[in-house]
């Protein structure tokens, strides 16, 4: 078995990895780089692709795929969930980005008919390769996909054993293997305790509107937006909360189909409880009131937040709470280190409160250091999707502690396992 990183390694963003036994030729994920514009990955033939599998809806893992249906038709395997939700991520790609990619909405709508919806747990041929997706608890439908020909690889994709308010976290379960291709996004960060982050989230949410403040979430609009709302009110957060963009149709595909969702009565009674904006009307009464607005974009690059964001830096007893990492350059990481919004070409100095809580569906160091332990020693293990120190340093206390055959490869590198 061979594989070939085609993107990811050393960077996070555009992962893809082409795995090779005898005839049979299989793309891992196929994803693009979100900077000024879009970054691809390195090129791969359709017509010589026996299949594409693909680990989640999220754009650094999907965002590519449509290019390989411009003249071709290769057959992509997902779970039900992670097709509903890359309709929504990759439609909205496209109006946003269009102008800089190199397909449109016949290869996106190509891409869709070509998909073969599989089960967690459910294995299945693709000509000498035998697949099994395994849950792997980064958002809803998301999956570690574990391959055997004459070697068994596990490759995580992204992934985190922590329990959240939806997810009871990833199976960690595929028995021996013999390569793993493991994520690094936070091989150097401890993550706080997941109760103790909540409670702190919630906390301030309070204070800020008992205050009469209005406090905005910009959040990622699949997965993070729908965890958000169920950590508000699983911890009995009463005062009203709104929910705008596109995290409301994705918060339809989670209830529409329980088995993705672990804590689906949350989620349920959650959806009760939120109020959904649906119009100008809506958003002007979301603004009118102490409360909370949960909205995309995560880390302020468009979307509905911006609506509301203007309102909000200008009243200092209002709040910004971002709920994920923000890279340096975006609009939300300017905001929380230099406490000016950039929107609409204008600059606003903000007055209200900014703060940051960093949940994460990714596994923190201390997850990542014990998935590596349950691999038996003769494994190979490459180290991908972080900054060339996290796959670095992955790799060499994977090398040093476990004994393991570790590697941090390059793009465009190819190894036998």
């Amino acid at each position: 078995m061979e594989i070939k990183f085609l993107g990811g390694a050393r960077e996070v963003g555009r992962s893809a990895i082409l795995v090779s036994y005898r005839d049979t030729r299989l793309l891992l994920d196929y994803g693009v780089m979100l900077n000024d514009h879009p970054h691809f990955p390195l090129t791969v033939e359709p017509k010589k692709l026996n299949g594409i599998l693909l680990t989640h809806s999220h754009l650094d893992h999907s965002g590519s795929i449509p290019l390989l249906y411009v003249s071709h038709r290769p057959k992509l395997y997902a779970t039900s969930m992670t097709r509903q939700t890359t309709t929504l991520l990759v439609n909205d790609f496209l109006k946003v980005s269009g102008y800089y990619l190199p397909f449109e909405r016949p290869e996106v709508e190509a891409m869709l008919r070509s998909c073969i919806e599989v089960n967690y747990r459910e294995p299945f041929m693709i000509r000498d390769v035998e697949v099994e997706f395994i849950d792997a608890g980064h958002i809803p439908g998301s999956a570690q996909i574990l391959i055997k020909g004459d070697k068994t690889l596990i490759y995580t994709g992204d992934f985190t054993t922590i329990r959240s308010k939806m997810l009871e976290g990833a199976d960690t379960g595929f028995g021996d293997v013999d390569g793993v291709v493991i994520e690094s996004t936070y091989a150097l960060e401890e993550h706080k305790p997941r109760q103790e982050l909540e409670k702190q989230f919630v906390n301030a949410c309070r204070e800020v509107v008992e205050g009469g403040g209005r406090v905005l979430v910009p959040a990622f609009s699949v997965g993070r937006a729908q965890e958000i709302l169920c950590i508000l009110v699983s911890h009995g957060f009463k005062p009203p909360i709104w929910l705008d963009g596109m995290a409301r149709k994705t918060l339809e595909h989670y209830l529409s189909d329980r088995r993705f969702v672990d804590g689906y009565d949350i989620l349920e009674r959650a959806s009760r409880k939120v109020r959904i904006v649906n119009g100008r009307k809506s958003r002007e009464a979301a603004l009118s009131e102490p409360g909370v607005i949960i909205t995309p974009a995560g880390m302020l690059k468009g979307g509905p937040a911006l609506h509301y964001a203007p309102h909000i830096v200008s009243d200092p007893s209002s709040a910004v709470f971002l709920v994920s990492f923000q890279i340096p350059g975006t609009p939300g990481e300017i905001l929380l280190n230099k406490r000016i919004l950039k929107a609409d070409g204008l600059e606003r100095e903000a007055v209200c409160r900014v703060e940051q809580f960093r949940f994460s569906g990714h596994a923190g160091r201390a997850e990542l250091h014990n998935y590596l332990r349950l691999v038996e020693n003769d494994a190979l293990v490459f180290t991908v999707h972080g900054e060339e120190r996290s796959c670095e340093t992955l790799s060499a206390w994977a090398s040093s502690e476990l004994s393991l055959k570790a590697n941090a490869p390059k793009n465009g590198e190819s190894y036998k396992v």
